[in-house]
């Protein structure tokens, strides 16, 4: 099956996704005929134009070239059976100024927030989310000066990862104490089954700073544990939210619907954070930045790995993404996020 089609995915895209997009479509503005005039959107007192910048990653391989050629009768290419080295890039872009770089008033670039990194064995760690998200901040808040940014990402589990205080059941100990990392305090949230408790504050530690065990956490949210086991082993029955402590707070609300690090950077810096639907990368323009800059990366023979950097350098640096042709290569925003432009998506 599609991956389109998954239950979930049409879930999240029909009652997350394309709402969301919809209340922001409204306050972005659009580029109209074939010289994309820019048109900017109506406002209502009080609210702030929206940008949508999207993001991706992209590899480059040194032992990557074209996929077809011409030969002669009889002869062959000899390719390296490996792909080689890995250069690893991120970007960010927009129908407004194609890739986010910030420019002087002479219009020459001073900070570009593509980042490129060379992983491998003793290589380049990966990045964090400090290192993908932050440095673009001060870009787009030169660029764009009172409006607010909707950052758009893929579904990556590297995107979805909580902070390292993020409350996880399954990590605590049954007991107070021993070796259990600390975790953020919480609120007891309003959908516990017993009333009394709902809308609590509740430490995670106690008074001389020991983590509190599952067992104290549940009670003070009025559950009776006795003669529950705190985890199952190796893994909870199927469908089951209440075979052991650990399932049980971890079904609970603050447990279950935290915040990614990624979404936490982003909405305490006051921009909004969308992820696209799963199986969805044909929403994301940069895809097509992407494909300009390895096709043309393809064509070029490289015989080390310093030739590749170099060659890829080239061609991200290449692509026309920051005049009207750019905007046609990114493609407009308003055309991607439309319900009314997908109706397959209804």
């Amino acid at each position: 099956m599609d991956g389109h089609e998954r239950e979930d995915v049409k879930k999240y895209r029909q009652e997350v996704f394309l709402p969301q997009m919809a209340r922001l479509e409204r306050r972005m503005a659009h580029f109209e005929g074939p010289e994309l005039t820019r048109v900017a959107p109506t406002l209502v007192p009080g609210e702030t134009e929206v940008v949508a910048v999207f993001h991706d990653e992209s590899c480059f391989h040194v032992n990557e070239y074209k996929r077809s050629a011409w030969l002669a009768e009889g002869q062959t290419i000899l390719q390296r059976k490996g792909r080689g080295h890995l250069i690893h890039v991120s970007d960010f872009i927009t129908s407004e100024t194609g890739r986010l770089i910030q420019y002087d008033v002479n219009g020459t670039a001073v900070r570009d927030a593509q980042r490129i990194i060379y992983p491998g064995t003793n290589g380049d760690p990966w990045w964090d989310t400090d290192q993908l998200i932050k440095d673009s901040f001060e870009i787009v808040e030169a660029a764009f000066p009172g409006r607010t940014i909707a950052y758009i990402f893929d579904q990556s589990s590297a995107h979805a990862s909580l902070p390292p205080n993020a409350l996880r059941a399954f990590d605590m100990n049954k007991s107070d104490g021993g070796k259990q990392r600390t975790q953020r305090d919480t609120i007891i949230p309003e959908s516990n089954p017993y009333m009394t408790y709902r809308g609590q504050p509740q430490a995670m530690t106690l008074p001389d700073g020991r983590p509190k065990g599952l067992q104290r956490v549940l009670e003070e949210r009025g559950f009776d544990v006795q003669g529950i086991r705190a985890k199952c082993s190796p893994v909870c029955p199927w469908e089951n939210s209440n075979c052991c402590m650990a399932r049980l707070l971890s079904k609970q609300d603050d447990f279950a619907n935290q915040l990614s690090m990624l979404e936490t950077v982003i909405t305490e810096a006051g921009h909004i954070c969308i992820f696209l639907p799963k199986f969805h990368c044909e929403l994301n323009p940069i895809e097509m930045y992407w494909d300009w800059c390895k096709y043309r990366y393809r064509e070029v023979p490289k015989k080390t790995f310093a030739e590749a950097k170099k060659v890829a350098i080239e061609k991200l640096n290449a692509c026309p993404v920051d005049d009207s042709q750019g905007k046609q290569l990114c493609g407009l925003f308003e055309s991607r996020s439309s319900t009314a432009r997908f109706p397959h998506m209804q």
